[in-house]
């Protein structure tokens, strides 16, 4: 790719949306211009040799894509962003750097991709003589499938949920320290005993510590029908990209999994019902400079 050339489904436009500004890197690298030389190479994207009249363009950067390797079963939700390989190199698309080592994949190998949905092409007014040409079908867009789970690092501090309690909501934290650090608290039995469902490091890469079928202990008072999330990063940080990113995959598989409405993804010190005297700074900046409950609902309507 040369260094200016762009890309067949994003302009310099997108830099500023907030939805797409994760796949590209905060400035272009030394001696480019092109939008395809300032992709971030650890976000999860790809480029096929699409056929726009199957898959307009404006439906592809609206959509999400499941890329799989058949070989081992990884899965990761990525975005489409370009049209290629070029035709010489006998490939018929190519993964992010990210995508491929999250996968497992190596260039040349086999790749499952699937489309969330078929876009269908509009029927064309005919004269009465003639047979009308039926519209292409329209098929249901597939379910998100769960992130790929880089280890699961069993957290002894859970419980078990009460028979017929409701998933209903995901809490969002920050760990407020080192991914090591967050796996280490997690797995004390000391008086704390505080846990997490899910752990993301500023990499994208996603550690589980209990099932969502069970109860963990990180929002007192709110723990019963929530899942957790901590983020790693400090007091001040915001998420890095590829953390946003699978954050935002994780969130949409979540939602899907257990019918959690969109409206119930809370930082902690917001969630209902947590009780902690003297709340909490907790997600802190992560998600926004302000600490409140609509910079996280922004952040959802721009990333979920």
């Amino acid at each position: 790719m040369s260094a200016s050339e762009g890309l067949a489904l994003f302009t310099p436009a997108d830099l500023q949306n907030p939805k797409y500004s994760y796949l590209f890197l905060a400035t272009p690298p030394p001696g480019t211009t092109g939008l395809g030389r300032r992709l971030n190479p650890e976000t999860y994207y790809f480029a096929c040799r699409w056929n726009y009249n199957d898959t307009p363009r404006e439906f592809l950067k609206r959509a999400l894509a499941c890329v799989e390797n058949p070989g081992n079963g990884r899965k990761a939700d990525a975005r489409p962003v370009d049209w290629g390989p070029n035709v010489a190199t006998g490939r018929v698309a190519d993964l992010s750097p990210g995508l491929a080592k999250a996968l497992g994949l190596k260039t040349d190998d086999i790749v499952r991709i699937t489309i969330s949905a078929l876009r269908a092409t509009p029927v064309k007014p005919v004269k009465p003589a003639k047979r009308a040409k039926q519209a292409a079908p329209v098929t249901q867009p597939a379910a998100p499938t769960k992130p790929v789970i880089k280890q699961f690092v069993r957290s002894p501090n859970c419980s078990c949920r009460k028979v017929g309690t409701k998933i209903d909501k995901i809490v969002l934290h920050c760990t407020e320290g080192s991914l090591a650090g967050a796996l280490a608290e997690f797995q004390k039995t000391d008086s704390r005993k505080v846990s997490a469902h899910y752990v993301i490091d500023r990499n994208g890469d996603i550690y589980q510590m209990v099932n969502d079928s069970d109860c963990a202990n990180h929002c007192m008072g709110a723990n019963a029908g929530s899942i957790g999330i901590e983020h790693v990063g400090s007091e001040t940080d915001s998420l890095a990209p590829p953390q946003a990113a699978a954050s935002g995959a994780l969130i949409r598989w979540l939602l899907q999994e257990h019918q959690i409405p969109r409206t119930n993804i809370f930082g902690h010190d917001f969630t209902p019902g947590y009780c902690r005297p003297g709340g909490t700074s907790c997600p802190d900046k992560l998600f926004g400079p302000v600490h409140s409950q609509a910079t996280i609902a922004a952040w959802v309507a721009a990333n979920v």
